[in-house]
């Protein structure tokens, strides 16, 4: 097995490739990193047309794989600048940003591995995008399955899911070290991504709190959405409450400390936080209690006045304000204290 251009991969992703590959494949196999230059969303879909006018198919998004008839080998191609992009599949997972750069990186590494896993159940089926598009649907599926398994048995050996502790290397780092210096710029205002990020540096985390408890909110409360700006926070709090309490009962103490040393933020890697949810969603009681709590507290109107029920003055809400008169705003005082 050979890699070319190895230094633009991170630390730690040409081990997991070798071990994924398939044994048939294994001695003939090139892994090579090319830069390819961002053209935009639609990049996946553009096409080229040769001398002879015969439409082919432009390499793959965010990277390619199949077997080179002039060198009679199977290659597997990535474009780390198109993985670390807006582009790469990364950003669609919360985390810090060297972890979504990881991301980016390893499920389309897995992904171009899966075409050649696959490629007995596709062998002799056209699949070219412009004249068999269900049929390259079908392939790219069968690719998204493999990984999917596959990112499933690497966590279950690997609650990091392979990314080495540390900062990112090849060229992953070096937008890692740019996000997090701003290029050399002076930082405006905190940015919550740079703290997470520095956080993650200090305590080897992945995933920070406030990931974990919206992520939470997203996996158990799908109706949540329907409660006002302040309810949904005061929902959020409740939640950050029982991901703390969560991890005092798996035994998760992974602390990173402020500058000055006197905060310290919970950290979680992958494991940690897939942990965390089991624990949620076990203890889900809690949460729905809360949330129908918030929900009925925000269907209470938002002003009141006072009216004698009953020979006792009680608030009752009204949809609007409206002009009371001010001796009946007071309260009859007791002339002597009961104690």
């Amino acid at each position: 097995m050979e890699f070319h251009n190895v230094k633009l991969l991170p630390r730690g992703l040409p081990e997991i490739i070798a071990q994924l590959v398939p044994y048939e494949f294994y001695p003939d196999t090139k892994v090579i990193a090319y830069s390819r230059k961002w053209m935009g969303p639609a990049a996946e879909l553009m096409v080229m047309v040769d001398k002879g006018g015969k439409i082919k198919r432009r390499g793959g998004f965010l990277g390619c794989a199949g077997y080179d008839r002039l060198t009679f080998s199977f290659q597997i191609g990535l474009y780390p600048t198109m993985c670390c992009s807006n582009g790469g599949n990364g950003r669609n997972y919360p985390g810090t940003f060297s972890f979504q750069l990881w991301m980016g990186m390893l499920r389309t590494a897995i992904h171009e591995i899966g075409h050649l896993a696959t490629y007995e159940l596709y062998a002799g089926i056209p699949h070219d995008i412009e004249q068999h598009y269900e049929a390259y649907r079908y392939v790219e599926r069968l690719a998204d399955k493999w990984m999917e398994s596959t990112m499933a048995r690497i966590l279950r050996t690997d609650p990091r899911l392979g990314q080495p502790p540390g900062a990112l290397t090849g060229y992953p780092g070096v937008l890692a070290y740019q996000f997090l210096t701003n290029r050399g710029r002076p930082w405006g205002k905190h940015n919550p991504d740079r703290i997470a990020e520095q956080h993650g540096l200090r305590c080897g985390g992945q995933v920070s709190m406030g990931d974990v408890a919206f992520c939470a909110m997203g996996r158990l409360s799908g109706s949540i959405f329907d409660l006002d700006d302040k309810s949904r926070a005061s929902l959020r709090r409740v939640v950050r409450r029982l991901v703390h309490r969560a991890a005092n009962e798996l035994g998760i103490q992974r602390y990173a400390s402020s500058i000055n040393g006197y905060r310290r933020y919970l950290m979680f890697n992958v494991g940690e936080a897939e942990a965390v949810y089991e624990w949620l969603v076990d203890n889900r009681s809690v949460l729905v209690d809360a949330y129908w709590l918030l929900k009925q507290a925000a269907d209470v109107p938002k002003h009141w006045k006072r009216e004698l029920v009953d020979g006792n003055w009680e608030l009752v809400g009204i949809e609007a304000p409206i002009e009371v008169p001010a001796e009946q705003m007071e309260l009859p005082l007791m002339e002597e204290l009961p104690f």
